[in-house]
């Protein structure tokens, strides 16, 4: 059985720094908290923004998405395990 080479986990930094701008420029400004997936190359997304109560949570997910899409190859994009785009309200329950 052939071992498949792990890829490289994507640059913290580099997630943060991608989203933060994306996010001004559509006027949002972000809290992002990125998480390694243990035991993988993957790592995990937390978006929270006071502006994201006016939008719906596939708007949401469509801008962030298509941010990353912007600045991170398609092979790049599958080492994001997910992205979860909450409001502070959401992140507390409510």
């Amino acid at each position: 059985m052939a071992k498949i080479k792990a890829q490289p986990r994507l640059s913290a930094d580099r997630i943060r720094r991608v989203l933060r701008t994306g996010l001004a420029q559509a006027g949002i400004k972000a809290r992002i908290r990125i998480e390694p997936v243990e035991e993988t190359s993957l790592s995990r997304v937390l978006v929270t923004s006071e502006q994201f109560c006016r939008l719906d949570p596939s708007e949401r997910q469509d801008l962030v998405w298509r941010i990353i899409g912007q600045s991170f190859s398609p092979e790049e994009q599958l080492r994001i395990s997910m992205i979860l785009t909450l409001t502070p309200d959401e992140v507390n329950g409510g």
